[in-house]
């Protein structure tokens, strides 16, 4: 009977050997700080920065480090805010790890006067920032914009830019952001503006004073307002055009430079009431944009968009589809109408990895458009057709982008856009 029940015993133990969870073998890796990043200075140096922050390469990333570092540069009395972010260095190996530090600089103590502050601090609180691009049809831009930040207070800026080469352009602007009020941010300038037209090879030459609002809604929802007022000079005409208008949008991208699975989406009118005339002509827009992920880090870009109007245009505000930016493989401003309406479906293959600096890929397309004027159909209308691919360039500062496309009627065009922001 013992060595029965020794038996049964035994056959117990090994079934709860069997069912019990296995015990930890490891602990996981200690997470180990490789890098530190500073974003959003502009007068404390970024090792400043990490020195307030208290931290150093090699250290352990433990629960508390984020909270630690907030409150000791919070403590610090340089920034307005602080947000530190944590990121891994690779997919499979999570125990190095990068932190983003996020700062808003605090503007200087000295002075009770706004403006005497403001004005003591300027040279501290100023900015240069290049400008570069090359647009399509219009040539290669080049200048600076000067800005000064805080100029308006801890949240507003003044911006000077200036730019040469295909477009002309000398301004001044401002921006002023308010927090919990009606509208979240108002932005305006002046400026003067002169370009060829790439359609007629005349001056486009303009004078503009502008101001819009934007005010953020739930459910990522933006709604903005704005008015202008231009002095236009092109060929033989000279108008005084009036403008305001409305818009709505939605946008889940959380990458604007390499959407995946999001969504944009705008709707808004735009009036203009030209000096010397009793119409007020409108003109309504739609602009829709979704990005699916496929395969891999596949996208497949869907675009669609519509502008009208409701009498005719003068010559310089007609709208112009070509090249790049609309219908690949013709040349900018080879059509032009009253109306327009263009779409794009767009393959995406990005060679870079999910988590690196930049992006970089090649993509396939395929662009339908048509511009037609007051009075005709769209039914009636002819679509013109353009398909091709190209590769693109998408990393901080920096973009580029190079497509090869043929109209399926006399031959193929190379298109390329390209500029520096910041």
């Amino acid at each position: 009977m013992a060595r029965r029940g020794s038996t049964l015993a035994g056959a117990l133990a090994a079934v709860l050997i069997a069912v019990s969870p296995p015990a930890a073998s490891a602990q996981p890796a200690a997470e180990t700080l490789v890098e530190v990043r500073v974003q959003g200075n502009f007068t404390v140096p970024d090792d400043d920065v990490i020195a307030l922050a208290g931290l150093s390469l090699g250290m352990s990333v433990g629960p508390a480090v984020i909270a630690d570092v907030v409150g000791r540069l919070e403590a610090s009395g340089r920034f307005d805010s602080v947000d530190v972010r944590k990121r891994y260095r690779s997919l499979r190996v999570n125990d190095r790890v990068t932190l983003v530090l996020v700062v808003r600089e605090r503007a200087a103590a000295a002075g009770s006067n706004p403006f005497t502050r403001s004005l003591g601090g300027l040279g501290r609180q100023t900015m240069f920032l290049p400008i570069m691009s090359y647009d399509e049809g219009y040539g290669f831009t080049y200048g600076a914009r000067t800005s000064f930040v805080e100029a308006l207070g801890s949240d507003g800026l003044i911006s000077v830019p200036a730019t040469w080469g295909g477009t002309q352009r000398v301004g001044l602007e401002f921006e002023r952001r308010f927090a919990g009020r009606v509208v979240d941010v108002i932005r305006g300038g002046a400026a003067r503006r002169r370009r060829e037209h790439p359609r007629f090879g005349v001056d486009d030459d303009r004078g503009r004073l502008w101001v819009e609002a934007d005010r953020r809604l739930p459910a990522r929802l933006r709604l903005s307002g704005h008015g202008a007022w231009e002095d236009v000079r092109f060929a033989d005409l000279s108008d005084r055009v009036a403008r305001y208008g409305i818009r709505l949008e939605v946008d889940t991208r959380e990458d604007v430079a390499f959407p995946r699975n999001a969504a944009f989406a705008a709707a808004g009118v735009e009036w203009i009431a030209i000096a010397g005339t009793s119409t007020t002509i409108a003109k309504p827009r739609v602009d829709a944009r979704a990005y699916v992920g496929g395969v891999g880090q596949a996208v497949l870009a869907v675009r669609a968009v519509y502008e009208g109007s409701t009498a005719p245009l003068p010559v310089y505000e007609k709208f112009l589809l070509g090249g790049g930016g609309t219908l690949r493989g013709w040349r900018v401003g080879e059509l032009i109408g009253d109306r327009m309406a263009a779409g794009t479906i767009e393959l995406r293959f990005p060679w870079s990895s999910p988590l690196s600096f930049g992006k970089a890929g090649f993509k396939v397309f395929v662009d339908v458009a048509a511009a037609y004027d007051v009075g005709q159909s769209i039914r009636k209308t002819r679509f013109r057709k353009g398909v091709g691919g190209g590769i693109f360039l998408s990393v901080p500062f920096v973009q580029l982008q190079i497509d090869v496309a043929h109209n399926l009627v006399d031959g193929a065009r190379a298109h390329v856009a390209a500029g520096v922001t910041f």
